[in-house]
Formats: C-alpha cells, sequence, structure tokens
C-alpha cells in the first residue's frame, strides 16, 4: 500500500513538474515573439500610425468630428513634431469619440502607450477564453501571438483586439442563453457595424428573438445620439470619400480580391453567392459554427474591410483548430504563424485574406453537409426502430 502511493506521489509531482515546465516554455516563447514585434514595431514608420484619428478626435469639438480639414490642421499643428507621420479621419459613429475622450486628456505617446496595453490586453483575454474553451493545446498560444493582423494591428494602434473581446463576449452571453445581454454588447459592436451585419441575421435564423430586441434598442439609442452629436451628412462624406481621403487604404476582402485580380465587377457577384451560402450555413450550423459564418461571411463579403479586421478570424480558427484533424490544424498554424503571407500574399494582400476566409467557410460547409448526412441516416434507423 505505501509503495503504491509513493508511485502515485511520485507520478503526480512528475505530471506537475510537467506543467510547469510546459507553462514555462510557452510564456517563454510568447514572450520572445511578442518582443520581436515590439522591437520591429519600434524601428517601423508605421508606429502608431492609426492612432491618430482616435487621438485626434479625443481632442476635436464634436462639430468638427467629421471634418478631414480640422484633422490635419491638428495633426501639422500639435503631432508632426511629435513624430506621427501621418493622420486618418474618424470613421466610427460619434457617440464612440465621446467614449474616447479621456484619451485626449494624456500626452499622444503616452495614451498610444495606453491605448496599445488596452489593446494587448483584451487580445490576451480572448486568446485565454478560446483555449479554455475549446481545450486547445498550449502551443497555439505563441501562434497566436504570431498573427500578423492582430498583433501588428495593435502596433499601428488599431483597436481591432478590444472589438473582438466585445464578439467573444457577445458569442458566450448567447451559448449561455444570457440573451437580453448578448444583444446589448452587440449594440455595443455597431461601432465597427460593417463587421457584425450579418449578427441579426443569424438571431433571426436561431430565433433569438430577445437577443435581437436589445440589439435593435441599443442601436437605436447609440444611432439617435450620434446624430445628436455630429452631422450625419459630414459623417457618410468621410465614408464615402475615404478612397480619396486615405489613397493608400486598399480594402480586402472579396472586394479587395476583384480589384487584385483585375475584375472589379466580380465583387457583387461573388459578394451575392457568399451571402447566399452565409445564410444557408447559419441556419444549418450549431450556434458556435454559425456565429463563425457570421463573422467570416462579413469579411468577405461587406465593401469596406482592412487588413486588421482579419483579427476577428481568431475566434473561427479557435473552432475549426479545436474540432479537426492533424492536417487542418497544420493549415490552422500555418495561418497564423506565417506573415510574409499576410504582408505580401504572394502578390496583392486581398488574396490572403480571402482565401483564408474561403478556407474557414469550406471547412463549415463540409460539417454542415456532415451533419446533414448524419440526420439523414438516423433517420430511418429511428423509423426502424419504431417498427
Amino acid at each position: 500500500m505505501q509503495a503504491a502511493a509513493a508511485e502515485t506521489d511520485a507520478t503526480t509531482g512528475r505530471a506537475i513538474w510537467r506543467k510547469v515546465a510546459l507553462f514555462a516554455l510557452v510564456a517563454t516563447a510568447t514572450a520572445i515573439i511578442l518582443g520581436a514585434w515590439l522591437n520591429s514595431a519600434l524601428q517601423s514608420r508605421f508606429l502608431a500610425w492609426d492612432f491618430t484619428g482616435f487621438y485626434i478626435a479625443a481632442r476635436v469639438p464634436m462639430h468638427l468630428l467629421y471634418s478631414p480639414k480640422a484633422f490635419a490642421a491638428f495633426w501639422h499643428s500639435d503631432l508632426a513634431r511629435l513624430g506621427a507621420r501621418h493622420w486618418s479621419p474618424y470613421v466610427r459613429p460619434s457617440i464612440f469619440a465621446v467614449l474616447s475622450r479621456p484619451l485626449g486628456t494624456l500626452p499622444y505617446w503616452r495614451a498610444f502607450l495606453v491605448w496599445g496595453v488596452a489593446g494587448l490586453c483584451s487580445y490576451a483575454a480572448c486568446v485565454a477564453i478560446l483555449v479554455r474553451r475549446f481545450r486547445l493545446p498550449a502551443y497555439i498560444v505563441p501562434a497566436y501571438a504570431s498573427f500578423f493582423p492582430a498583433i501588428v494591428g495593435l502596433t499601428s494602434g488599431q483597436d481591432a483586439c478590444i472589438f473582438l473581446l466585445l464578439v467573444i463576449t457577445g458569442w458566450l452571453l448567447l451559448e449561455r442563453r444570457q440573451d437580453w445581454l448578448a444583444g446589448l454588447i452587440f449594440a455595443l459592436c455597431l461601432y465597427k457595424y460593417n463587421l457584425i451585419l450579418l449578427i441579426p441575421v443569424l438571431l433571426v435564423m436561431k430565433r433569438r428573438f430577445r437577443a435581437l430586441a436589445s440589439f435593435a434598442t441599443g442601436g437605436a439609442l447609440l444611432a439617435a445620439t450620434s446624430v445628436a452629436l455630429a452631422s450625419p451628412r459630414e459623417y457618410l462624406d468621410v465614408l464615402i470619400n475615404i478612397r480619396r481621403i486615405l489613397p493608400d487604404a486598399f480594402p480586402v476582402g472579396l472586394r479587395g480580391f476583384a480589384e487584385a485580380i483585375g475584375l472589379p465587377w466580380s465583387y457583387p457577384v461573388l459578394a451575392v453567392i457568399v451571402l447566399a451560402m452565409c445564410c444557408w450555413l447559419m441556419k444549418r450550423l450549431p450556434l458556435t459554427e454559425a456565429f463563425c459564418t457570421a463573422i467570416v461571411g462579413m469579411l468577405l463579403i461587406a465593401p469596406s474591410i482592412a487588413w486588421y479586421d482579419s483579427t476577428l478570424l481568431v475566434l473561427p480558427i479557435a473552432v475549426v483548430f479545436g474540432r479537426s484533424g492533424t492536417a487542418v490544424r497544420v493549415v490552422c498554424l500555418l495561418i497564423l504563424v506565417m506573415q510574409w503571407l499576410w504582408v505580401n500574399a504572394g502578390g496583392p494582400i486581398a488574396v490572403t485574406h480571402a482565401a483564408v476566409e474561403l478556407f474557414i467557410l469550406g471547412y463549415f460547409t463540409l460539417y454542415a453537409l456532415q451533419l446533414r448526412r448524419t440526420a439523414q441516416n438516423s433517420k430511418p434507423e429511428l423509423s426502424a426502430a419504431a417498427a
């Protein structure tokens, strides 16, 4: 008995040490990767490239929120001498500029540091949630630390990681059937409404009408407040003329893909096909996979999608990785770690984004067909049992 107890204690001790060693290895690898990203960012002219839009929006009067001239003047007088190489317009509904006003009380680089740390903490929370929820192996954490759209989006000053945390929070609340609260979280996501417009369709298909009602209520309040704070016409002018204001901006998704291959007319055709495919999948798939389909579908069909918006792929990649065999897992890891594909895409950057998103939709399509075959095969068995 004593020998058996001693052997059990030794086995438990070895298991604990293995876990400690694995944690130390993963933490070290993640720290090295993030350190390499930070070193690269500090030497890059794109550090805080997009943050100027958020910072200026936190400083200018609300009636100038959508004035490119006011933004350019503020950048020239206050930020250019601090090393900010670029200014960008504010393209969010005006109510969210009010929420970011505390940033304007800080000096520019200190505000960027706070912004970046908040984004990194949000990203870390998202990865931790997904690793725990889908029981992912520890080695995927350094892979997520390598994911170009998320990490470079952080260093450029984007808010995609904060948005990702809101999306994941809403999805978890839906899973727990806390629909009223989930709808309100999705309403907050309307500050990047071009990324979530398929979620209301999903809520209808899954008959989650409480979530839909709270989403609509929250969205209406946010819209009404935004209209009261700033001119909707000026906001629309910024959105319509964004390619003229930022001539270097290149869309990804299907629109960017169509432009990259020299067939811009194919974009609406491809978008309609993908939209129909997504609607079918959202109806057939379980909630989590249907939710991922809504996110990936918008990344494909929305007319204005930027490269950093692909940070949202963190969720569907976790779902695909957690429920697949070795071959698909290898593809998921390559998507996460091969930065050069996201930078160059072997050519125009839009090709990689569209290819990755279509791969994920293809996986969900095969999964939906498998569920359908399983359901059809079970019907004869049930009939025979009843007879």
